[in-house]
């Protein structure tokens, strides 16, 4: 056995100590190579001190069933009588043709014993009498594999993960990596913008001086020149140290020598990647001034569209908490012989690492997503790690390919599904749901309205300081997407699809409180909180069996952004059937059970499940718009019944406030239109012309 020149190994038990990585399918993903015998013996054996077995159980209480039960609630149930079923572990199955070797999994296996019973009634017993009754879940996890780069587990044995580092971000190593990604970028990738484009500078940036930090910091108002910089994507958190305004902006101009630590780790950055200038939003926007604002936020796309670099603090809750963070980690030392050589490799533990992206302050923030979309490169400081994010690829330090646990910046098509600049046919290379005679323009406008609905889904989960925010932080997205297609913007949604775009709806049982006073009742940007749509998953972008009829659009624009932004008095005319409804709780036990508001014709029909976008007592009377009936060709947009929740504004003879969504799928739940479609309630309605606001 070899000793690793980079540490010595931690206490292993006898079964950790013969792991072979060639007996777990390095070459062939069906091998398995046996563990523990029973979960009992896996806590014994860490209970003596074994860090590897350890680790093991830690990733098996992370596990989660389908039926939502957890590991760790299985695990505590484990004792003589109840052992819990036999460990293996396996090579996380390669996701490229090379196969990248930097995780394996942990499975149960074995075969379940026999039970024993003595029930009268000839109850055959648990699933597996080794588990608790209540607990019958065979538990899975993932255990991180790693090899610094000069062990022959990395140059020979096929590992390609590597250590996460334990500096913060600021060493010559982590910037040699960060130099590395650039100089590659800008060389090779002509899709992300080659080093000889030199993009017009935005209207102020921060001089950061020479590279050797002799001069401090000024903000320049660049009066149209030309030059290379880079922008910060960061979180405010509520209150920025300093901000450029009316009354300091003059003394901003000479020299600014009381950068936060975020800021001041961003100008260090800059400099050492070689680039002198340097965007962020609270120093180079005047913070008191709307008018500044307007015009510089409806520009904020095309600023980080033509960054040669963003810098994203994405562990840092505010401008205090910076961009070099310490960071720790927990792992093991294993050495494994193969008949040609001894390698090593180690193993981390993944609990108590923040994978979510929910549990990264940068990225549950609004802006950002326009930043990460519209950013030829990012170069995020991560709470563990580095990770590098361009057009045409993703890099992290710890040498994985692919996502585990929600990683929030490579997770599985995420950034294929997003990205707004790659050929539509990459977009959902597995969209399917086309009529054959379609044409290619018709296809990728259905494959790009997809993809904005899931955009819009992804963005309205996200976090906004300001409400009034809605819209313009993710004008320049909407802007950019518009270049791909000739289709009309308006308050989040689009004209020529307007239809499918009115369908929408947030959660099952809450509503959402309003977030703007402005915006039309029937844009999802009039509310705050996250919205799904009906057509997010298979667009219907072009289909014909609407049973509802766009006539004419009228508003008026508000601000700098025009029809990007907020709007005033927008009013959509329609033509179609109206239903006169009532809405009561009813509780389903059909196939899919649900407590909710259903909705009844006033014959006693059903005619759906309601999801209210307002509390239902702040309105009179309610109708029903059948938007789609639900009648496609098989196979291509045969989507459920879905409609809109009406009330009329009493003021507007024909004029309607959108206040609910309508879900008219036929068979929902127990009992609901055996022989009927919901939408069939609708055709002895004549159609009629109405106004929503």
């Amino acid at each position: 056995m070899r000793q690793s020149n980079h540490s010595s190994s931690r206490p292993l038990c006898g079964i950790c100590r013969e792991i072979s990585l060639d007996q777990m399918g390095v070459s062939d993903d069906g091998k398995m190579q046996r563990h523990q015998p029973t979960y009992l013996a896996l806590k014994q054996s860490m209970d003596h001190g074994c860090v590897l077995c350890r680790f093991i159980w830690h990733a098996l209480g992370q596990s989660n069933s389908r039926e939502g039960d957890r590991g760790s609630d299985t695990l505590a149930h484990v004792s003589e009588k109840y052992p819990g079923r036999e460990i293996s572990l396996v090579v996380w199955p390669g996701v490229t043709p090379t196969g990248y070797l930097d995780r394996i999994q942990i499975i149960t296996s074995g075969e379940i014993p026999d039970a024993d019973t003595d029930d009268e009634d000839g109850d055959d017993g648990p699933a597996d009498p080794s588990m608790h009754p209540d607990h019958q879940f065979a538990l899975s996890g993932v255990l991180d594999i790693f090899a610094y780069t000069d062990d022959p587990a990395a140059s020979h044995g096929g590992v390609t993960g590597r250590p996460l580092p334990t500096t913060d971000g600021s060493s010559n190593d982590d910037f040699a990596f960060a130099t590395q990604c650039l100089q590659k970028c800008l060389s090779n990738h002509a899709g992300c913008g080659r080093r000889d484009e030199i993009p017009r500078l935005p209207t102020r940036v921060l001089d950061l001086g020479p590279f050797d930090g002799s001069r401090v910091p000024y903000l320049l108002h660049t009066a149209g020149r030309q030059g290379q910089y880079s922008a910060l994507s960061h979180c405010w958190g509520g209150h920025v140290p300093i901000t450029t305004t009316s009354d300091n902006i003059e003394e901003h101009t000479k020299a600014i020598s009381n950068l936060p630590p975020t800021f001041r780790d961003a100008a260090c950055i800059s400099r050492r990647l070689g680039i002198r200038y340097l965007w962020i939003d609270s120093l180079c926007i005047l913070q008191d001034s709307k008018e500044d604002w307007e015009k510089e936020s409806a520009m904020m796309g095309e600023i980080y569209k033509h960054s040669v670099l963003t810098i994203a603090a994405r562990a840092a809750r505010n401008a205090r908490n910076g961009c070099f963070i310490t960071r720790h980690r927990d792992v093991q030392h294993v050495d494994s012989s193969t008949e040609a050589q001894t390698i090593s490799w180690w193993a981390a533990s993944t609990f108590g690492i923040p994978h979510s992206k929910l549990n990264t302050p940068l990225d549950s923030r609004g802006w950002v997503l326009q930043e990460k979309l519209l950013s030829p490169r990012i170069l995020y400081y991560g709470a563990q790690q580095l990770y590098w994010e361009c057009r045409r690829t993703s890099i992290r330090q710890d040498g994985k390919y692919h996502y585990i646990q929600q990683d929030a910046v490579q997770p599985a098509m995420w950034k294929e599904r997003m990205d707004i600049f790659a050929p539509y046919q990459s977009v959902y290379p597995n969209f399917n749901r086309i009529p054959p005679d379609w044409t290619e323009a018709k296809h990728e406008l259905a494959a790009r309205m997809r993809q904005w609905y899931n955009l819009v889904e992804e963005y309205s989960g996200r976090q906004l300081s300001f409400h009034t925010d809605k819209l313009p932080a993710i004008a320049g997205i909407a802007k950019e997407w518009a270049k791909s297609v000739d289709l009309f913007y308006i308050a989040g949604l689009w004209r020529e699809d307007i239809l499918a775009g009115l369908l929408w709806y947030g959660g099952k049982t809450a509503t959402n409180p309003p977030a703007s006073s402005t915006l039309p009742s029937w844009s999802w940007a009039c509310y705050s909180g996250k919205v799904s749509f009906w057509a997010a998953h298979d667009s219907t972008f072009g289909f014909s069996d609407y049973s509802c009829e766009f006539v004419d659009l009228s508003f008026r624009a508000s601000g700098a952004l025009g029809n990007y932004g907020d709007v005033v008095g927008a009013k959509l005319e329609l033509r179609g059937r109206i239903l006169p409804v009532r809405h009561a709780t009813r509780i389903s036990l059909g196939k899919n059970f649900f407590v909710g508001p259903n909705i009844f014709g006033y014959g006693g029909e059903q005619i759906g499940v309601a999801t209210f976008d307002v509390p239902p007592s702040t309105f009179d009377a309610l109708f029903v718009l059948l938007v789609h009936a639900g009648v496609g060709n098989v196979g291509y947009g045969a989507y459920y019944a879905a409609g809109l929740l009406i009330s009329p504004v009493p003021t507007e003879q024909g004029t309607f406030m959108r206040v609910g969504y309508v879900n008219m799928e036929k068979g929902h739940g127990e009992g609901w239109w055996d022989t009927r479609s919901a939408a069939d309630y609708f055709e002895h309605i004549p159609t009629t012309t109405l106004f929503l606001i």
